[in-house]
């Protein structure tokens, strides 16, 4: 996973592991329960070679039992669609039979200096606040919220190796390696990187089920490795891995996968 990826690849990614996570069904089978769409234009929402209508990326979600609502904001801001303008409040108009009564003239007092005061006492409050607000924010910041170890967080760096959409022949083995960082403050220690397709699909590209993460204290970076094997068949090959601990259970359950991504040639 790395910058400048296109709105395709971003959303055929997402997309994949929405299918993972819903337990890898065959694409016939998400055929069969959608009843409007085609098991080959389902696979090829998850190819990364065009961006998926709308009806597409739909029946792709209510396959996989997901929120459409949700899925659907996503697919507008990776498509790039302007959300709708709200409408503007109209104002009641209120009709009466009584005739209008001119006010009373008032005498007119200066304002000028009680405005200069009102303007003065904003810029000093919103002065006040954003002394109190800003440094919780950049706090905040270094917390994932969905964390399963409070002030635990993680960044991707790079791909060290292997870039998304590195060809790579049948049967070929490439060793994959991502470069992240310990942005929390909670010690990595005895966790790992593991597959999100466990057990894997017949004819999936072959790596180990999970690889160990070395120790990684906070702001420190650390190499992960694993070795891939090309599929048998030529195709895209995208595999999703999320930071677990011995027992696979999770340590960041609502953070993006890293993943990589190669195409299989003959």
């Amino acid at each position: 996973m790395g910058d400048g990826q296109s709105p395709t690849e971003v959303l055929s990614a997402e997309l994949a592991t929405l299918r993972a996570r819903a337990g890898n069904p065959s694409f016939r089978k998400m055929a069969s329960h959608s009843g409007q769409i085609s098991h080959t234009t389902l696979h090829e929402a998850v190819r990364g070679t065009r961006f998926p209508s709308w009806d597409t990326t739909r029946e792709f979600v209510r396959a996989c039992d997901a929120d459409e609502q949700e899925w659907r904001r996503r697919w507008e801001e990776l498509k790039g669609v302007p959300p709708e303008p709200e409408p503007a409040a109209v104002e009641p108009v209120v009709i009466t039979s009584e005739p209008a009564v001119p006010a009373p003239e008032k005498r007119r007092r200066p304002r000028r200096k009680y405005a200069l005061a009102a303007v003065a006492f904003v810029v000093v409050l919103l002065a006040a606040v954003a002394a109190i607000v800003v440094p919780k924010l950049n706090r905040a910041s270094l917390v994932d919220v969905g964390a399963r170890v409070p002030g635990d967080n993680s960044k991707f760096v790079a791909d060290v190796t292997v870039p998304d959409g590195t060809v790579i022949h049948v049967g070929e083995t490439v060793q994959k390696v991502w470069e992240l960082q310990n942005t929390g403050s909670a010690i990595w220690h005895q966790r790992y990187l593991q597959r999100m397709d466990l057990p894997p699909s017949p004819g999936s590209c072959r790596t180990p089920d999970r690889v160990l993460i070395g120790d990684t204290p906070p702001g420190d970076h650390v190499m992960v490795s694993v070795p891939l094997t090309a599929s048998a068949a030529p195709g895209k090959c995208w595999i999703g891995w999320k930071m677990v601990d011995a027992n696979g259970a999770e340590f960041f359950s609502t953070r993006r996968p890293v993943y990589v991504l190669v195409t299989v040639v003959s």
